[in-house]
């Protein structure tokens, strides 16, 4: 995955690209059946085989880099492949199929593009990859067609003018992590991927939420409810007070960028699981570690 300039990518959660390296190891085979499917068409995708990342020159700074996620997977002739999510690359001794996921806005939403290195009107390097720019895709669209992680990853796609498109986009959302839960097409582990995914990028103020739990109550719709319990349950899974801790701290360094000392010191204080899960959940709907901390 790649940033953008820091212009592009001010306010965005830092932590990002841990985020989206779970995401993708979870939902590699959606995630290029929804984006290059002429592409997944053509491999075996019951074959995946994520590699352990491997540093490598990064052209052309020139540093060294970890590739985001390197995944072996063969074709449907046999022929072996492998597919690799960044947009630099290493020497392979098999084929690669580079992809580049950016969160900024691209020339394109989803295109073929091309970085060439020229000096003294010679061209040294030349480089193609599918490039899918999400801030250009139309979020609507995907938030309705895109299937369970379409409707998640639509919370960093372009959405329209109007004041209830966020509102709409993140209940889209959330509520196909329910019905694919329901279902029994994502497990607990990778519904909790799906609805962090969409409560970091695409957070609601404590107005608009209490605004949407009033009319889901009103409508019967236990959205909320059913998709807080798998934020629950994974916490639970994880560990005790200490594993609560640990995530609360992450899931504030992901919301705001920082953790100040006094967000540190209050987690630490906490004792039980009950408060820490609450406090967990606070930090969920907060807009900002000012409004965390100042919560009752």
């Amino acid at each position: 995955m790649q940033r953008g300039s820091d212009k592009e990518t001010r306010g965005a959660p830092q932590g990002h690209d841990q985020l989206f390296k779970q995401l993708l190891r979870a939902f590699f085979a959606e995630f290029l059946r929804l984006f290059d499917p002429d592409t997944a068409a053509a491999l075996d995708l019951d074959t995946l085989d994520f590699r352990d990342t491997e540093a490598f020159t990064d052209i052309p700074q020139g540093e060294r880099r970890t590739a985001d996620l390197v995944v072996q997977v063969r074709t449907r002739t046999g022929a072996p492949r492998l597919v690799l999510i960044h947009v630099e690359i290493q020497r392979e001794d098999l084929p690669v199929i580079p992809i580049a996921l950016v969160l900024y806005r691209g020339r394109e939403g989803i295109a073929l593009e091309e970085y060439t290195e020229a000096v003294f009107g010679r061209t040294y390097l030349a480089f193609r990859y599918l490039q899918i720019s999400l801030p250009r895709l139309n979020a609507v669209e995907y938030a309705r067609t895109g299937g369970v992680l379409g409707a998640a990853l639509a919370v960093m796609m372009r959405l329209p003018p109007k004041r209830e498109a966020r509102i709409d986009v993140h209940l889209a959302g959330l509520r196909r992590v329910r019905e694919a839960l329901e279902a029994g097409q994502v497990d607990e582990a990778r519904a909790f991927l799906l609805v962090n995914l969409i409560a970091t990028y695409l957070p609601l103020s404590s107005d608009e939420r209490s605004a949407l739990q009033v009319q889901l109550e009103q409508q019967g719709d236990t959205t909320l409810e059913a998709t807080e319990l798998t934020w629950a349950d994974q916490m639970i899974l994880q560990g005790r007070e200490e594993a609560l801790r640990e995530t609360i701290l992450r899931l504030a360094r992901a919301r705001f960028g920082d953790v100040s000392p006094p967000l540190e010191q209050a987690v630490g204080a906490m004792t039980r699981e009950d408060e820490l899960l609450a406090f967990f959940d606070r930090t969920l709907r907060a807009g900002s570690e000012v409004e965390l901390l100042s919560a009752p």
